[in-house]
Parts: C-alpha cells; sequence; structure tokens
C-alpha cells in the first residue's frame, strides 16, 4: 500500500465538489462542506504539529458523535498520528485504564465530557493537551493556519494507525491496534458492490467510538456521500432522517432494529426509500428479522465481524438470496475455518465449532498485552473469534453463541443466546439474557434475566415453566430467574454479561 491514510483522505476531499455538503448534524442543525471540512482539517492538523505532536504520537477521543470529532480524526491521519477513540460514556477511571496503555498527548473532548477528561489530565503525567470541541476547537478552525504540507511515508502501513476498545462482553475491554494496512483493506472492501448499494446520503447512529461507527464515517467521505450525524438515538428524530435524505442503507445494531420491527411511530414516516439494512454487533433473533423483511420488503442482512477484524467477515451478498439466521458468507479474501475447540481439528459443514479468520483486517496486537495477543492467534495466523457456529452446503455460516459464554450443565453446552431468543418471543418479556451460575454438583446452571412488560404479572415459576415447556431438561433455567429494569449492553446492543455476574455478588 503506498499511500498512508492523510494523502489518501487529502486526496477525497481535494478531488469533492467544494460546496457539496458532506456532513450534517440533525440535533445541531450544524453542516459542513467539503471544502470548509478540508480547510478545518488542515487547521487542526497545524495546531496539533504547532503543539509538538508528530508522526506515533497518541490522540485520545472522548466526545459523543459530532462534525468536529470527524475533522479531527482526518487531522490526524494528515500527521500520521495514532487515534484512541474511547466511549464518552466511561467513567474517569475507565478511560484511564485504556489511557494509561496508549498515553495520549493530546484528548479532543465535548462540553459534555470536560470535566473526567481535565480530572483525567490532572491524575496522570501523559495529557499535556484538551482540545474542546465546544471552546478552544472553535478559535482554531475560526481564526488558524492550515497544514501547507504532509508527507508520504510508504513505510507506514505496518504501523499503528487507530486503537479501539473491544467491547468486553466477557472480560475486561482490550485495546485493538489497528495499522494503516488494517484501515486500507477494510476501506477496499467497503467500496465492493458485495457490502453496500451506492447513496448520496448516509446516515450515522452508531458510535464513532465503535468500529462500524468509524467505518461509516469514513466510506461515506470516500464515497463523497453527505453523511446525516445522530449523536443519540431518538425515535423521531431518526425517521426523519430516513425520509427527509431518502435514505437507502441502515446500519443498525439489534435494539434499533427491534424498533423497526416493533415500534409504531415508523408508520407515521414514509420510509420506502429503504432498499437494504444490515445488522451487527450482536446477533439478530429470527422473529425481528422476519418481521423487518415484511415491513419494509427489502433485504435484512446480519453482518459478521469485530473490532479486532475491522468489524468485517461476513455478510450476505447483496441482491443473493440470504438464510434467515445467517450472517452470510466470508467476504471476498478472508480465509476461514471452524474447529474443535479443545483438540483444533478443523471441522466439516454443519459441524459445531470455533470459528477462526485470518485476512489484512486482522488486528496487529492487543496494546499492552502480549499474552492475550500471542493467545488470539493459532500457529497459522488465524484469528480465534471466539464465536461458536458452523457453516452449511452453501457456504452460509450460523453463529451460535460464544465461546467463553456456553454453560456447561451436567457436561452438557448450552447456548445462551437459544434462550434469550426464546424469551423474546414471549409476550410479555421486553428483554432477556441468560447467563451460567457456578454449580459444585453440575457445573453450571443456566439462570435468567428478565424485563418484562409493566404492566405484566408474569412471575419467576412463569418463566421457568415456559422454558420448561420447549425445551429439554438441560436447557431448563435450573438457576432461577431474576427480574430487572434492564439488561445492560455495549454500544453495539452485544449483552454485557460480565455486569449481570457482578450483580449477584453483591
Amino acid at each position: 500500500m503506498a499511500k498512508n491514510l492523510g494523502h489518501m483522505f487529502l486526496q477525497i476531499l481535494n478531488n469533492a465538489e467544494l460546496d457539496q455538503i458532506a456532513m450534517i448534524c440533525k440535533i445541531s442543525n450544524a453542516s459542513l462542506t467539503y471544502n470548509e471540512l478540508l480547510v478545518n482539517s488542515l487547521k487542526i492538523a497545524k495546531k496539533m504539529r504547532d503543539i509538538g505532536i508528530e508522526r506515533g504520537d497518541v490522540v485520545g477521543f472522548v466526545s459523543e458523535n459530532r462534525i468536529e470529532y470527524c475533522v479531527s480524526v482526518i487531522a490526524c491521519f494528515y500527521l500520521q498520528a495514532v487515534i484512541h477513540l474511547m466511549n464518552p460514556s466511561y467513567l474517569k477511571a475507565e478511560l484511564q485504564q485504556g489511557f494509561d496503555k496508549s498515553k495520549p498527548k493530546v484528548v479532543f473532548t465535548s462540553k459534555e465530557n470536560f470535566d473526567k477528561v481535565i480530572m483525567l489530565q490532572q491524575e496522570t503525567n501523559y495529557v499535556e493537551t484538551i482540545f474542546n470541541f465546544d471552546v478552544n476547537y472553535l478559535d482554531i478552525t475560526k481564526d488558524g493556519l492550515a497544514l501547507k504540507q504532509i508527507e508520504l511515508d510508504p513505510e507506514i502501513s505496518i504501523e499503528r494507525a487507530i486503537i479501539i476498545n473491544s467491547s468486553g462482553t466477557t472480560g475486561y475491554p482490550q485495546s485493538v491496534v489497528l495499522t494503516q494496512n488494517n484501515i486500507h483493506y477494510a476501506m477496499e472492501y467497503l467500496q465492493d458492490s458485495y457490502m453496500q448499494y451506492k447513496e448520496k446520503a448516509k446516515l450515522v447512529i452508531l458510535p464513532f467510538c465503535h468500529i462500524s461507527g468509524l467505518f461509516i464515517v469514513l466510506d461515506a467521505l470516500q464515497k463523497k456521500s453527505k453523511l446525516v450525524i445522530l449523536s443519540k438515538f431518538k425515535p423521531d428524530l431518526y425517521c426523519e432522517i430516513i425520509q427527509e435524505h431518502k435514505i437507502v442503507s441502515l446500519e443498525t445494531v439489534p435494539t434499533i432494529a427491534t424498533f423497526l420491527a416493533r415500534n409504531p411511530i415508523i408508520d407515521k414516516y414514509n420510509l420506502t426509500s429503504v432498499k437494504n439494512i444490515v445488522c451487527g454487533g450482536a446477533p439478530l433473533a429470527q422473529d425481528i428479522q422476519n418481521t423487518i423483511l415484511k415491513k419494509f420488503n427489502c433485504q435484512v442482512r446480519q453482518l459478521y465481524g469485530m473490532t479486532e477484524t475491522c468489524g468485517l467477515v461476513m455478510l450476505a451478498p447483496i441482491g443473493e438470496k440470504w438464510k434467515v439466521g445467517s450472517v452470510g458468507k466470508p467476504i471476498p479474501n478472508i480465509e476461514t475455518k471452524v474447529v474443535d475447540p479443545l483438540t483444533k481439528k478443523k471441522l466439516n459443514c454443519g459441524e459445531l465449532g470455533e470459528i477462526c479468520v485470518k485476512s489484512g483486517m486482522n488486528m496487529k496486537e492487543y496494546l499492552g498485552n502480549i499474552e492475550a495477543t500471542l493467545a488470539a492467534f493459532d500457529e497459522e495466523g488465524f484469528f480465534r473469534t471466539g464465536d461458536i457456529g458452523y457453516f452449511d452446503k452453501d457456504g452460509y455460516f450460523f453463529i451460535n453463541d460464544r465461546l467463553k459464554d456456553v454453560i456447561k450443565y451436567k457436561g452438557y453446552q448450552v447456548l445462551p443466546v437459544e434462550l434469550e431468543n426464546m424469551l423474546l418471543l414471549h409476550k410479555d418479556i421486553v428483554d432477556a439474557a441468560v447467563i451460567g451460575i457456578a454449580d459444585e454438583r453440575f457445573g453450571e446452571l443456566p439462570m435468567a434475566f428478565v424485563v418484562k412488560d409493566k404492566n405484566s404479572e408474569l412471575n419467576e415459576e412463569d418463566v421457568k415453566y415456559y422454558i420448561a415447556e420447549r425445551c429439554s431438561i438441560n436447557k431448563q433455567l435450573h438457576g432461577g430467574v431474576k427480574f430487572v429494569e434492564s439488561i445492560p449492553r455495549g454500544a453495539t446492543g452485544k449483552i454485557l454479561r460480565r455486569l449481570l455476574r457482578e450483580t449477584l455478588k453483591k
């Protein structure tokens, strides 16, 4: 790969129509043309270089989705600085846990997150400068000078470009390091007709601190589409954007997909422009997928990927008949295999095992954790996804559960997602999660956390009986049922099981 990311995006912006709208923020009504994006990004880059930011230095981001976030990411690419994107919902201690590994010299933030970033600066010795999107950032874009020249270094392709925290569903988040080459490969795949339709406007609701949200931004820029940003999910605004900008493709997570399937508010809007719905981040229940299919009369595809693979591994090709419940086929040039988790023997069609993948998008490392990095890859260089699944005779893959989440009851494997999907079919259950709780006699007992409808009188015995009618004895809720107000989920909808386990310790 000859061009670094800075050169790539400078070329994209230079070749765009100057007065074309690049980005719109639905909530603030702010907008930016491609020319303003170019000029502002060069001004931010010049300011960072003036305060000493050089190639390889780390720059942190702690902010909600907004236009200024995108501008500053591009500015970092110009300088060949490494960006570390952190979840703005993190508390100060959680931010420090991640940033202590990368030690950013600069942090971009917003007024909503400024106080905890200031606390972080005061309690560490690595944050030298804070840019507040609502204060000093504005001074730079108004009165600052633009960077005149960007260096071209072909050797930078293997160096760090982006650090993003994994979702931390079963343990604490890892800091995933992606290289310039990783990003280039992913950007190329996103241009493939296998992946997406060509669109004049893109809607982004997924967090920029997540790999999927970030790539929606970068892909919109390379396609010179108009990016419509929604920083928080608001049903009316979400539907308004689709109707007003005639959005063709929706990139969703299960919580948004459930909204599209069940919320009557969508009937108030004209959403007929939607021709493609992709759901990622966590498994999508089949009844939700079927309901969306009937309601929108368009392709509903599950995307399979993870931060460690740039968010891309499998997807059903556009226009090809897809199979409900499947995450599709491996994207071209991605090698896959399914292996026995214990023997590591390669398995055949229909056999359940751990899915392993190999491509130019596989991460470089987990920052500061050599042991975890080595454990993540096998001797052939395949990344161990930790997901249990299989492929059928047509090459379609199906994900059953996380290897670490599988419950071992009396030696039998119980898949939490199977029980969760069954619980969600109950008319009085709004959300549900299942974990295994330790038991001396049986190993682990399946236990359900249930959010019931506010008008429901559903009790524990009702739920246990509901499952008992539909499952064999090994899959029943021997660990009981606990009713909760909500199920803790990450930004993309993944259940945070470690938090559920922690509630049982209290």
